[in-house]
């Protein structure tokens, strides 16, 4: 971490003290502004874009596929800059098809790296059918999973199982991998759109083009090598159960796009933009609430994706004209709303930092929006009560400001 970097940590954590963690992170959506633009160089559309949520320690990078390329950045350089830490090309070679990238997934290394300060692995899926699992430390594949025969459109980790990757075809069908000796552990016929792994690795929960959810109970197959390693043995899945609500909303348009909440709680969305909250446990729909200005008419080459902080708190989606609004999961509220300069077109995938400072969108060919929060030139004090003032709150106290 550089002096910049711990700098800007400090300043966070002033703010955030004096706010209270909660109040601070609606603060910040509610304050949020374009401060950069990125632009790829594939111009091809950004198809996902994604924090390192399997890795602590890596959080301030975010990966995004596009074209025939993946390219990680670095959120927090020397400061609130941003830095590309890695770009992958994934060209045609002797040992692989090469060809444009769809989807992609961060896996942890735990377990699976010798290298002293460790690694993060950023696994990429593409319209061969094929799976790379890139190290960063090494920039280089290090790993090569053959099998679907189609395009690869969604890749997920499976939780407390180092090494075990998920993948969804364009034929429906999902796989499970060992990415240290590219076995494939199982396929399950799901006729899926999309997918989404439960946070401890137990559940499998797709969608389908008719709407439809289920899941799927995931267990170790105990007729599996007990010596098997990296994998934890092979997987076992077991019959599919609908979930379904009766008396909540449904979904009538193709799923596009699933994730797991903390709290045993799974998000749902359609193309049409509707989103729906679950209990898992309960099999209770939670909330439910529409995205404005989402459409079917593209189908899923436009869907356009959403993503959640780590807490579950927050929600951030795009629409189809390019505006991108968070939400409360609890209440199904929106808290903000943000929107391009210049360029139109379906936000295919967004995604928010944990402490909600910073929101990223892809729109358009190739272009990364970057929302921030910078807070005003005031001490953490005294920015607290400029908030209180503004809201018609009493404040007998004063305080002098001061510049960052």
């Amino acid at each position: 971490m550089n002096a910049e970097v711990a700098y800007g940590y400090r300043e966070r954590k002033a703010h955030s003290d004096a706010m209270g963690e909660v109040a601070h992170r609606l603060h910040c959506l509610q304050h949020l502004k374009l401060k950069t633009v990125i632009k790829e160089s594939h111009g091809m559309p950004v198809r996902q874009l994604l924090f390192n949520r399997e890795d602590p320690s890596c959080g301030n990078l975010f990966a995004t596929v596009g074209g025939e390329q993946a390219t990680v950045y670095d959120d927090m350089h020397m400061g609130d800059y941003i830095a590309v830490a890695l770009n992958f090309v994934n060209k045609r070679t002797a040992h692989a098809a090469g060809g444009g990238l769809q989807a992609m997934a961060w896996l942890s290394a735990e377990e699976l790296t010798q290298h002293p300060n460790g690694d993060s692995l950023l696994a990429v899926g593409g319209i061969a059918g094929e799976i790379a699992v890139i190290s960063l430390v090494e920039a280089r594949v290090v790993s090569l999973l053959k099998g679907h025969p189609g395009a690869v459109v969604s890749l997920a980790a499976v939780p407390g199982r180092p090494g075990m990757l998920a993948s969804l075809g364009r034929d429906g069908t999902v796989r499970f991998w060992d990415v240290i000796s590219r076995q494939r552990l199982a396929t399950v016929p799901a006729e899926a759109t999309a997918m989404a792994v439960s946070p401890n690795g137990d559940l499998l929960a797709t969608g389908s083009r008719k709407g439809c959810l289920h899941l799927w109970q995931l267990q170790d197959n105990p007729d599996a090598d007990p010596a098997r390693s990296h994998s934890q043995a092979t997987i076992m899945v077991e019959d599919a159960e609908e979930l379904v609500s009766e008396s909540g909303a449904q979904h009538w348009e193709a799923i596009d796009c699933m994730r797991f909440l903390a709290g045993g709680r799974l998000a749902t969305k359609s193309l049409d933009g509707r989103m729906l909250v679950w209990d898992i446990a309960k099999r209770l729909q939670l909330a439910s609430w529409k995205v404005p200005g989402c459409s079917a008419r593209g189908g899923l080459a436009e869907a356009c994706g959403f993503a959640a902080t780590s807490s579950g708190e927050y929600i951030c989606a795009g629409n189809s004209q390019g505006d991108v609004r968070v939400y409360d999961t609890h209440a199904g509220k929106q808290v903000a709303l943000v929107s391009p300069i210049k360029v139109t077109g379906p936000v295919l995938a967004c995604a928010l930092s944990d402490d909600c400072r910073h929101l990223l969108a892809a729109i358009g060919n190739g272009y990364v929006f970057r929302y921030e929060y910078r807070r005003p030139k005031l001490s953490a004090v005294s920015a607290v009560r400029a908030d209180s003032a503004a809201e018609g709150k009493s404040d007998a106290m004063s305080e002098g400001s001061e510049d960052e």
